[in-house]
């Protein structure tokens, strides 16, 4: 176990710079010997603890001014069981090191989001998901986990060895422990065929749940100043991949450059924002129709920083709630070069899951990181919220225990087992605090 130095402040940061904090140690752990010496030493001195892999929250739900606990380090697989077939990784791994690895074995994740740099246990505990109307959250993968309590203890969970725990483990914020070891279950490898296309919004929202279910994985985006919607449709193939598939990924993250220079020029001049968006570059080829691995076709490179706000509706609730959010930001004064984007997936039991208990459409937002677009990500919000929306865990929102505790029925189940499992809070945070409260024994 390594610590900060302690004649220099030890600064972290998120990766989109917008929550820091200044802990009292850094401890970066490389064994679960580090992680459970660090809640102990934590519990002797009275302190916080938080665990923070590579930092994609967007919101300071890491930070602490008590013990950061590293977990970049802490990476690989532990087990591969190509019967079942599953996997067991420590809880740091990249996903993309996940994908790699598995790769090789043959196998895959059946479902992932656009992010490939985030640490699996950052990626289930915030309620990370990808899109497919049969597809649950990224922690519908999870079979099992170990998870460090604040006693001290190694705790191992499952959907038969303490399932109350796991349904509250699986997405619990790092408000019980910090998760060490991950099961996920695999299927065999496979191709997608990526399709890009163009249709009118409104022949989207006239039957929602019919383009929910149109292909394997659908997604569907807009800018503020259209009304036609961009399409992406992931179909699994026998096809080959693709002699272009490379080129392709890379232009969506020339996409995300180019929605990063719009924002930078409409500092100065907001109009010219559609016109950088809306220009034919050279050399382009058109909408994308090609074959791809499956985690190269869900995932690609996000070198640039932005923010990001989602909420998660009923499926039954998105038609109305993207009709309003997209005239709020039509109305809007600012133009963000990002688009809205609606993803889709089934419900899960997990009891803090934005997805719990039902179909969900994810409605998400992106804006550049300027004072003058958190005020469109309040609009924004205000209107999701109208549609019993829940916030994504890891993402820029302000909702409050308050607020939230309603929308969860399994909400005072998973305080009363934070309360077991954390009667110190230990485990707690500012961003904690506001969204999930305190524990009933805390100091």
């Amino acid at each position: 176990m390594r610590t900060g130095r302690s004649h220099a402040p030890n600064v972290w940061r998120n990766w989109a710079g917008s929550a820091q904090c200044v802990p009292s140690r850094l401890v970066r752990a490389t064994d679960e010997g580090d992680i459970v010496e660090a809640v102990n030493q934590a519990a002797s001195r009275g302190l916080t603890l938080r665990a923070a892999g590579t930092g994609h929250s967007f919101n300071p739900i890491a930070t602490t001014s008590g013990v950061l606990l590293d977990l970049t380090g802490y990476t690989g697989i532990v087990a591969l069981d190509p019967e079942t077939p599953s996997v067991t990784v420590r809880g740091g791994t990249l996903l993309k090191e996940l994908n790699w690895a598995l790769d090789k074995a043959g196998l895959a994740l059946s479902n992932m989001g656009t992010l490939e740099d985030q640490t699996i246990a950052g990626a289930i505990s915030t309620g990370n998901h990808g899109s497919g109307l049969h597809h649950r959250p990224f922690s519908g993968h999870v079979l099992g986990l170990t998870l460090v309590t604040a006693d001290g203890s190694v705790r191992s969970c499952g959907p038969e060895e303490n399932p109350e725990l796991f349904q509250a483990a699986v997405t619990s914020l790092g408000a019980l422990g910090v998760i060490s070891t991950v099961t996920l279950r695999c299927v065999p490898k496979f191709n997608l065929r990526v399709t890009e296309g163009s249709q009118p919004l409104e022949s989207i929202l006239e039957d929602i749940e019919a383009y929910a279910g149109s292909a394997e994985h659908a997604t569907f985006s807009l800018k503020g100043w259209s009304d036609n919607a961009s399409t992406l449709k992931l179909e699994p193939t026998d096809a080959p991949v693709s002699v272009d598939a490379a080129r392709r990924r890379r232009a969506n993250t020339l996409g995300e450059v180019r929605c990063a220079t719009a924002g930078l020029v409409g500092r100065i001049d907001q109009r010219a924002v559609q016109r950088i968006m809306t220009a034919q570059l050279g050399g382009s080829a058109g909408p994308a129709d090609y074959v791809d691995v499956s985690y190269n076709a869900f995932t690609f490179p996000q070198p640039v920083k932005f923010l990001s706000l989602e909420y998660a509706l009923p499926l039954t609730r998105a038609t109305d709630a993207v009709r309003n959010v997209h005239e709020d930001v039509k109305r809007f004064g600012l133009r963000t070069p990002y688009s809205i984007t609606v993803r889709f997936g089934a419900g899960d039991e997990y009891l803090l899951s934005p997805a719990q208990g039902r179909t969900t459409a994810y409605v998400n937002i992106t804006v550049p990181r300027t004072v003058g677009y958190t005020e469109l990500l309040r609009v924004f919000e205000a209107a999701l919220q109208e549609h019993d929306g829940r916030p994504h865990w890891g993402k820029a929102h302000t909702a409050t225990a308050e607020s939230l505790e309603d929308l969860y029925p399994g909400w005072k189940t998973f305080q009363d087992i934070r309360a077991e499992l954390d009667p110190d809070n230990m485990f707690t945070s500012d961003y904690l605090r506001r969204v999930l409260g305190g524990t009933r024994r805390a100091h």
